[in-house]
């Protein structure tokens, strides 16, 4: 048994809460071998794997720098592991930004971002309230954002806690979600250069917010959601709250992830995946739904049976502007890995199989140029994935697929 086949089976073992943890629900392929292996024509298989932690860390966020050849694996212990990743797809550890001491509330990791276009400024948030700043080529913290509640400015007291954050397309701007607290849900601003908070906004969101985006061009322009069921759009050069909100979408779900993508028009979409594993997409400009697909829609498209072992994880942009969607089950620890692309606001088609897949899948980046995948989760492994030439049906080199426009009010 080799070392890492041994912390698998160690790792099981755990007292730590886990889905790895629930018994299986009775599941399995809709389809023989030989036509998922003519569905899925694209075959991926694990490049390089590291294990973060023997403590069973989840890894919750991963970031990448601008030239992803940088990862940042976050754990759910609030320490930070980081990789260079080599051209070929390799993994090569370069330094640790340790844990922070334990806390009564017992935070934990709510995401890693590279600062800028190189990779030696990185933010750490955590959900005790701040966003840290550590310079990489020395030790140590070099700046926290921390929100000081402030009668006299006009500052609310807001809670110790933050669910998400985000940075800005040109790295000045910081924007952090928080919890419902005391009937109002903040949306956080500070200044990376100045290293003070800006203020916020306070009354768009009526429950928890989970995700905040900026726009990856457009360094005014973000999008929040948030268990309420809202997608916000804002124009953050509007220093008034009612001023900057563009538009309100209501999904008439919970959100659970956000990201900014682009239609074969160069029109700007906002999708979304629900914490009922659905996923939504909406034109910027109107709010009309590009695409709405259910549960059993993706998991019918993975060719699986049972929807209630399904996690959608995320959704990932192609060089062409296509849209894919990474799926997995809960399934034996998660072996399940698979993606399907949106070519529709009516159609999903099987796209690329994960052989090999040890974990439940909690967070993943895309790099559309290598066409490479890397992966993290409750087993705490970061695998970075690459095609097989060897297993594709058809290997003719892009992954390449359109996502069609249509004009229908979600409402």
């Amino acid at each position: 048994m080799t070392d890492f086949d041994k912390y698998l089976e160690e790792a099981v073992t755990k007292d730590l809460p886990s889905s790895e943890d629930e018994a299986d629900i009775k599941d399995e392929d809709t389809c023989s071998i030989q036509e998922l292996a003519a569905n899925f024509r694209l075959q991926y298989k694990p490049q390089d794997e590291s294990v973060v932690s023997l403590k069973r860390d989840y890894v919750l966020s991963l970031g990448a720098d601008h030239r992803f050849t940088r990862i940042a694996a976050g754990l759910s212990s609030t320490a930070v592991h980081i990789y260079d990743l080599e051209t070929a797809g390799g993994l090569k550890t370069l330094q640790d930004v340790p844990a922070k001491e334990k806390t009564e509330t017992g935070a934990t990791i709510c995401g890693v971002q590279f600062l800028d276009e190189g990779s030696d400024a990185l933010l750490v948030g955590t959900t005790d309230g701040m966003v840290r700043l550590f310079d990489l080529r020395t030790s140590g913290e070099q700046a926290r954002f921390e929100y000081q509640s402030d009668p006299e400015a006009q500052f609310p007291q807001v809670p110790k806690s933050l669910t998400c954050f985000d940075r800005n397309a040109n790295s000045r701007i910081i924007c952090c979600g928080t919890e419902q607290y005391i009937g109002s849900v903040h949306l956080l601003f500070f200044d990376v250069r100045e290293r003070k908070q800006l203020g916020g906004f306070y009354e768009s969101h009526q429950d928890d917010v989970t995700s905040v985006r900026f726009h990856d061009r457009n360094p005014d322009m973000l999008c929040t959601g948030g268990t309420d069921g809202l997608i916000n759009l804002f124009d953050i050069k509007q220093t008034d709250e009612d001023e900057a909100l563009q538009i309100t979408i209501n999904t008439e779900s919970s959100v659970h992830r956000l990201n900014w993508h682009r239609n074969v028009y160069d029109k700007d979409i906002i999708s979304c995946i629900t914490h009922t594993n659905d996923f939504k997409s909406y034109e910027c400009e109107e709010g009309d739904e590009v695409a709405s697909f259910e549960r059993s829609d993706i998991t019918e498209a993975i060719r699986r049976k049972n929807a209630g072992n399904f996690n959608l994880i995320n959704a990932h942009n192609l060089e062409d502007n296509g849209v894919f969607l990474l799926a997995g089950t809960n399934y034996n620890r998660g072996e399940i890995l698979r993606s399907v692309s949106v070519l529709s606001k009516e159609k999903l088609e099987p796209l690329a199989n994960f052989a090999g897949n040890k974990q439940i899948v909690r967070d993943s980046l895309f790099d559309a140029k290598r066409q490479l995948l890397v992966t993290g989760g409750e087993s705490g492994i970061v695998s970075v994935w690459t095609q097989d030439a060897t297993g594709n049906v058809s290997n003719s080199g892009k992954l390449k697929t359109k996502i069609k426009s249509h004009k229908k009010t979600p409402y």
